[in-house]
Order: C-alpha cells, then sequence, then structure tokens
C-alpha cells in the first residue's frame, strides 16, 4: 500500500472516530433524559403490575389462542442485538401452534423488518416515528386505540428491560381483556368500586404499562447505543494508531532510502 493511500485511510478513520464520539455523546445526553423520565414513569408500571399481581392471580397466557402482541422496538439501528433480541421472542410466540393467528402491533420500523419476512399475515400495524423522541403516554394511548376494534383475550408486550446501566434482557408483560378482568373473583369482590370506574381504570392501566415497556425499551436503546459507539471508537482508535504506525514506518524507510541515494551519488561525485 503506498503512501498516499495510507495516509487517506488515516484521515479516514479520523473522520470515522468524530463522529461515533458525537453519537456517543448524544447517546449520553439522551440517555440521562430518558433515565429522569423513567423515575417519573416506573410508578405506572410498576403500580399496575403490582395491583394485577394482588387482585387477580390468574395467568391464561398458554390457555388462549391467537394473543394480540406488541414488539416494542424503534426505527433506529447501531444499538447492538436489543431489536432482534424481541423479534426474536416474538417469532418464538408465534412459533406455537395455537398462536398461527395471533395479531402483532410492531412498535418501530425495525421490528417490522425483522418479523416481515415470516410472519407477515400476523403484523396488524406498524407504528413509524418511534426512537427520535422520547415516548409519551398520547402515543401509547393512540396505539392502543387503533387496536379497540381487534378481539383478544390476552396480550403480551414484549420489550427490553434494563438489568444495568450496560446490560438488558427482553421482558414481557402480560394483559387481559377488561371484560375478563372484571369476572375475576378478587376484582368483582371489591364491592365498594363501581364497575365503570373499575373499567375506566382498567383501560387507563393498560395504557400505563405499554407506556411503561416503551420508556423503559428507549432506555436500553440509548445505553446499547452509547456502548456501541463507545466500543466503536475504540476500534477505530486502535485501526488508527495501527495504520499511523505503518505509515510512519514506511515513510521513514522512503526518507532513509532517499539519503542513502544523495550519499551515494555525492560520493560518486567526489571521487570523480
Amino acid at each position: 500500500m503506498s503512501l498516499r493511500a495510507i495516509q487517506k485511510q488515516v484521515q479516514s478513520f479520523g473522520n470515522i472516530k468524530k463522529i461515533t464520539s458525537s453519537m456517543k455523546l448524544v447517546s449520553a445526553a439522551k440517555l440521562a433524559k430518558t433515565e429522569r423520565l423513567l423515575k417519573e414513569v416506573r410508578p405506572f408500571g410498576l403500580g399496575t403490575l403490582s395491583f394485577y399481581k394482588h387482585y387477580t392471580h390468574i395467568d391464561m397466557l398458554d390457555y388462549v389462542e391467537n394473543h394480540l402482541i406488541f414488539a416494542v422496538t424503534s426505527d433506529r439501528g447501531l444499538c447492538g442485538g436489543i431489536h432482534s433480541a424481541v423479534a426474536k421472542k416474538v417469532k418464538q410466540e408465534l412459533s406455537r401452534s395455537d398462536q398461527k393467528f395471533a395479531k402483532v402491533v410492531c412498535i418501530g420500523l425495525k421490528s417490522e423488518e425483522l418479523l416481515v419476512k415470516m410472519h407477515k399475515s400476523n403484523i396488524l400495524f406498524t407504528v413509524f416515528k418511534i426512537g427520535k423522541d422520547n415516548p409519551t403516554f398520547i402515543d401509547a394511548s393512540k396505539i392502543f386505540n387503533e387496536c379497540i376494534n381487534v378481539e383478544y383475550l390476552a396480550c403480551q408486550i414484549f420489550y427490553n428491560h434494563s438489568v444495568s446501566r450496560s446490560s438488558s434482557k427482553v421482558d414481557m408483560i402480560s394483559i387481559y381483556n377488561t371484560d375478563l378482568l372484571l369476572t375475576v373473583a378478587h376484582i368483582n369482590s371489591l364491592e365498594e368500586v363501581e364497575e365503570e370506574n373499575m373499567r375506566s381504570y382498567i383501560e387507563f392501566s393498560t395504557v400505563s404499562l405499554l407506556f411503561y415497556a416503551m420508556v423503559e425499551n428507549s432506555l436500553c436503546e440509548h445505553s446499547a447505543r452509547m456502548m456501541a459507539m463507545d466500543s466503536a471508537t475504540k476500534n477505530v482508535t486502535t485501526l488508527n494508531d495501527k495504520l499511523s504506525l505503518e505509515y510512519n514506518r514506511k515513510r521513514q524507510f522512503k526518507i532513509t532510502s532517499d539519503l542513502i541515494d544523495i550519499v551515494s551519488g555525492s560520493q560518486v561525485i567526489t571521487e570523480k
């Protein structure tokens, strides 16, 4: 490889390093913003899950056919394998014999891209423009309102749950039809609460769980992208250092060769 070619590669790696470093800083800033949002949103999700755990005691996912499934991802990549991990869990669910006609709501373009090849008929609709800004409760409400005409008894939300600042895992939240929940003995025994109020709370809490899952997934995405850009920056730095060393060696070799030629030529002239 010529010196000029090596020099161009060194400059190219330097530009890539600037881009990855900038993306890392942007992801870190978005991560901090999403962490603050999640602190406010977490009571919505955990409080609702605690309510269902205390008053329902039902787990009928294995006995209900054709679930409504939410695959929570985003439109943006460069964040490791968190989107493919959600798609993998959804594919496992759709591979069950009793879920052949289940409907999937793809929240984010990435989940559609990963599912459309094998499960195009199962996709109900896709939500775009996810990932640029933090999700809001209104976003979750609009998504769930689009499913108002879909008949389902059980619903599953697959999303990435943050284990630590640098790692995450795919988690699942199960939701049941409002009419079904109202017939559950523990909820039905709450005589001091009117049915209309309980129905309103169940509908509100359902959207709250989707909102919580979307925010949690957004946090994992920013964290994964920050880690990916940090790793990319380190790799580019290593490659840049190796190429710079090779460039300096070849340049020094050329300078030495030129000096030898000059000295040899001067000696020949002096002897004459």
